[in-house]
């Protein structure tokens, strides 16, 4: 038993941090907890192709079938609002508003307030948050087929679109007259709405759920008797098992963390944000990333878009008059600055956390780009990209189990570097069959997600990456040799599938791809170079 000593610490302590905090509490702005019948636990639910990312839900309740029945009402209203809201869904009511079909402005309730609370963030970041620039992402978006920059008068023309009245409301009557021809989008504020919405709806049954994580895409809400640690991605070299640059502790709030990680227009082997500046009709670049917590994921959802746009004492000075909203910015060259009250959030940890939770404004240059470098690692680092399978793109699908780990060569696990299993219980641990029969220790995670949950920007549905640093799970560099790298994937009334890949490891970089099966679309394995970036 002596080799699995250093995993029984690791499994205690993940164990500690993945079912984070639980304490009463009232919800701000939700529905209030009720007494519930009988002790309560978390189940937790992962879904891909949600509003065009991953969504992942969970719920504190007295049994696995109010879980289940608050994660049904949640995904309704994902639904729901996205009938309303979604500029993809041609028979949604943006998209017949925007086609004329509403030409009296008798739009629904929560069509108008969205548009009159969008006019007065626009009015409130004096044009850094503008839901016109839709026609500005389409230009640069045609620019990037072509393989060339838009020409200046072409973004002069796109510009006076944007600056033109785009709908007209009368708020005695709640009609919106759609005027001039500027497209607009919803993509900036409203996962932020909808989010909140569905934990209102996950919380009406105050007798059985008594909190709520809803996390859309790295866009995410924590209420009711729930906490969670949350990490913030880092701008570059984002994973599964990327280092969190600052570690939040969330009750009844919202965070949302913009930058241009996996989104943006690549021209003539340069890369330009998807956030573009309405008042310039050019991507922004000072700001590479914008983290803001906020009382409602909607504000979290706007302020994130807009403090990637606005200068960083102009949104420092914003965030000061904002209830509850306090941010974290990182610049272009690495500068990170936080809001005043900042440190507040950060939950108690070692390392880089600790120094963001120190101080209030803090100039970080290299080490926020730099990789996360271990001069007694003895390998490179290797980054496994691999790919959900889906049936049908047009639809969601539930997440299958997955497991990503390192074995050597006699078998033994060397790293975990992935366990996603639905929070239910151990019963469902057998699934992963390999992965389970390796350690029999590893009972201890019971169901335990190795993988903490990330506000990050927003990526596309079933795509993922880890990267193993050459240690082993008690943290100490391994040496050179032959190691196997295997996915391990078991559907809930599905199937199985494993894929093992064998690979010697020294001091040559190389790249592998991976044959897919059902579960697993496709895999790669990079191995030093750029692996990580």
């Amino acid at each position: 038993m002596q080799p699995y000593r250093p995993l029984l610490l690791v499994a205690l302590v993940l164990a500690c941090v993945e079912t984070a905090i639980t304490m009463k509490s009232k919800a701000n702005g939700m529905p209030e907890a009720g007494h519930h019948h009988g002790p309560t636990r978390e189940y937790s639910f992962r879904h891909e192709n949600v509003l065009g990312t991953s969504l992942e839900v969970r719920i504190r309740a007295t049994s696995e079938e109010s879980a289940r029945a608050a994660e049904h009402g949640v995904l309704n209203e994902i639904d729901r609002q996205a009938k309303i809201y979604s500029g993809y869904d041609k028979t949604s009511e943006l998209s017949r508003w925007m086609a004329g079909e509403m030409q009296d402005g008798r739009v629904s309730r929560e069509f108008f307030e969205l548009l009159a609370r969008s006019q007065a963030w626009n009015e409130k970041t004096d044009g850094a948050f503008d839901i016109r620039i839709e026609c500005m992402s389409q230009l640069w978006s045609k620019a990037a087929k072509a393989g060339q920059l838009p020409a200046e008068r072409e973004i002069q023309s796109v510009l006076q679109k944007v600056a033109s009245p785009a709908w007209q409301l009368n708020y005695q009557d709640k009609t919106a007259i759609r005027i001039g021809t500027a497209p607009i989008t919803f993509n900036a504020i409203a996962t932020g709405t909808i989010i909140d919405q569905a934990c209102r709806v996950a919380l009406a049954d105050s007798q059985a759920v008594s909190g709520v994580l809803i996390d859309i895409g790295g866009d995410m809400k924590v209420v009711g008797e729930m906490s969670a640690l949350i990490g913030v991605a880092p701008p570059r070299g984002d994973s599964e098992t990327a280092r969190p640059i600052a570690r939040l502790q969330l009750k009844n709030q919202s965070v949302t963390t913009s930058g241009d990680m996996f989104r943006g227009f690549d021209i003539a082997g340069k890369h330009y944000s998807h956030i573009i500046n309405p008042r310039t009709g050019k991507p922004v670049k000072h700001v590479v990333s914008s983290t803001v917590i906020a009382p409602s994921a909607e504000v979290a959802d706007a302020l994130a878009t807009a403090f990637s746009v606005m200068t960083i004492d102009q949104s420092l000075a914003l965030a000061a008059t904002q209830p509850g909203v306090e941010c974290m910015l990182i610049s272009q060259d690495g500068q990170l600055v936080t809001s005043s009250g900042w440190a507040k959030n950060v939950a108690p940890a070692g390392g880089i956390a600790s120094l963001l939770a120190s101080t209030a404004i803090s100039t970080m240059l290299q080490p926020v780009f730099a990789p996360m470098a271990d001069e007694k690692s003895k390998l490179l680092p290797l980054e496994v990209q691999f790919e959900i399978s889906q049936g049908d793109e047009s639809r969601r699908y539930r997440r299958p189990y997955v497991a990503v780990w390192v074995e050597d060569t006699d078998g033994l696990t060397v790293r975990t570097l992935v366990l996603w299993l639905q929070a239910r219980g151990t019963r469902w641990h057998p699934d992963l069959k390999r992965w389970y029969r390796d350690d029999q220790a590893r009972r201890l995670l019971d169901d335990t997600n190795l993988i903490e949950t990330f506000s990050r920007p927003t990526r596309a549905p079933g795509k993922y990456n880890v990267v193993w640093d050459g240690k082993d799970d008690a943290g100490q560099p391994v040496k050179p040799g032959t190691y196997t790298i295997l996915i391990e994937a078991a559907r809930e009334h599905g199937t199985y599938q494993l894929i093992r890949q064998e690979l010697s490891l020294g001091d040559k970089p190389m790249e592998k791809s991976v044959t897919g099966n059902v579960e697993i679309k496709s895999a790669k394995l990079i191995y030093g170079s750029a692996a990580g970036k």
